[in-house]
């Protein structure tokens, strides 16, 4: 332990240079690790630490997305005491075919529930194994995705990436939407989606707004042919009486 506490500390500055946070979509839809489309692959995300005494939960929900059908939404059903304030979920580096996350980026976007602000205190993005190292997610928005990102740095073979509890404040109900969690390894190569990719549907509303367009576009071929052919008509006869 006082081994890792020194190599946290040596590494905890170079690890700081590669972090990052910005809004913006990280990558293309169904080239997220894990795109949460359905939820097909959230059990692959190991609990930890308080979770029980929190009620943190992770569920599917279809009505949010930076892109896809869906993402994770995640919950507390907190009395906010907790003995130990700590833990969250993770996935493991072997999980996702690798031996660990050494020099390995992992990324994720979050967008804050309605009524959960000054709830997400405590959410970070984290690595641990060899050390630990965390990056907490700046101000959330209820509008817009924000895309936190942590560079884990050469040296740091950590066997574990994921996200801490957002708070152990008393809280009862959803605080934050978590989607696209990318792992891109230390070639540079982002880890293909793990199987929860699903290609998003067109709702029923705008399959008939495009049907509606279309048969707009034809009555107005047909409208433009029947004035063009009433031109063609009117000047034809106007020619025969004349000639």
């Amino acid at each position: 332990m006082k081994f890792k506490k020194i190599v946290s500390a040596v590494l905890a500055s170079v690890v700081a240079a590669g972090v990052c946070v910005a809004n913006a979509f990280a990558v293309e839809d169904g080239k997220a690790t894990y795109c949460f489309d359905t939820d097909a692959k959230i059990s692959d995300f190991v609990s930890f630490g308080s979770v029980e005494q929190t009620g943190m939960k992770l569920t599917h929900n279809i009505y949010e997305s930076v892109n896809g059908n869906g993402c994770i939404v995640v919950s507390e059903n907190s009395g906010g005491d907790a003995e130990d304030t700590f833990g969250g979920f993770y996935v493991e580096a072997s999980t996702l075919g690798l031996k660990n996350f050494d020099s390995c980026t992992i990324e994720m976007s979050i967008k804050l529930c309605e009524g959960a602000d000054g709830f997400y205190d405590n959410l970070a993005l984290f690595s641990d194994g060899m050390i630990w190292l965390s990056q907490s997610v700046p101000e959330l928005s209820t509008d817009e995705w924000t895309t936190v990102t942590m560079q884990i740095s050469e040296g740091a073979e950590n066997s574990k990436a994921g996200f801490t509890i957002p708070t152990f404040k008393a809280f009862v109900g959803d605080i934050v939407y978590i989607d696209d969690f990318v792992v891109t390894d230390k070639d540079g190569k982002v880890v293909a989606n793990m199987g929860d990719y699903e290609r998003e549907k067109v709702s029923t509303e705008d399959a008939a707004s495009t049907g509606q367009n279309i048969l707009m576009t034809i009555l107005l071929v047909l409208l433009i042919l029947a004035i063009v052919g009433g031109i063609g008509l009117i000047v034809s006869t106007s020619i025969r009486r004349f000639s």
